[in-house]
């Protein structure tokens, strides 16, 4: 339950990160054109008019008063916010899963195949390989998100029982898994906003100065 809620605050602050460092880009290039579905993101008018030490807080600010009651505990809302600002050919999650199925610490339980069986198929045997592991890599955190919400939802509830953990290791291949996903998204938003903040225009100043 405490891995799913860290997960949960990492993609509420991630899109916090995004929203303002697009806002304050704006404010600091005014000739940068951006998306119109930008313009669409609802934020809360109050934190945008007090007052704070530093001008550029106050996109932060209002991001996180947006994302204060918002949670993203499924991999469906994950996409959802995310993939907006990633360029075509690389969203969440399966233009990204061929890089991860092949990386140093893909697991078998996540993908149903290791990296090296998956190098050694032919482009037909990747293609269904990857079909196979975007299901696979769904159902296991479906699961995952599952049980975090039958925890804390149903055990205290009349006629409900905490669930016996059958499988020795289970908490652990949890954590490393949320770990997993949590690293992997990290450094796929990172490379992607970037791109994005080039594609709409910003100078290199600019995007130097986009997380302050």
């Amino acid at each position: 339950m405490f891995a799913v809620g860290a997960l949960d605050a990492y993609f509420c602050d991630a899109y916090t990160d995004l929203v303002a460092a697009t806002a304050s880009s704006k404010s600091r290039q005014d000739s940068i054109t951006l998306p119109e579905w930008v313009h669409d993101i609802k934020i809360p008018i109050r934190a945008v008019l007090e007052n704070y030490d530093y001008a550029n807080w106050r996109w932060r600010m209002a991001a996180r008063k947006m994302m204060e009651r918002e949670n993203v505990i499924s991999l469906s809302a994950i996409q959802s916010l995310f993939n907006k600002f990633f360029r075509k050919g690389h969203k969440f999650f399966g233009d990204a899963l061929d890089s991860w199925i092949t990386g140093a610490d893909s697991r078998i339980r996540l993908f149903g195949i290791s990296a090296a069986d998956y190098q050694a198929l032919t482009d037909h045997g990747k293609n269904k390989a990857r079909e196979n592991a975007i299901e696979r890599f769904e159902d296991r955190f479906r699961g995952i998100f599952q049980r975090r919400h039958d925890c804390i939802h149903n055990c205290d509830r009349p006629r409900i029982s905490p669930q016996p953990l059958d499988k020795s290791g289970t908490v652990v291949k949890v954590i490393q898994d949320v770990e997993y996903l949590v690293n992997r998204c990290d450094e796929h938003i990172t490379g992607e906003f970037r791109q994005f903040l080039v594609n709409v225009g910003c100078s290199a100043a600019t995007i130097a100065q986009a997380g302050y």
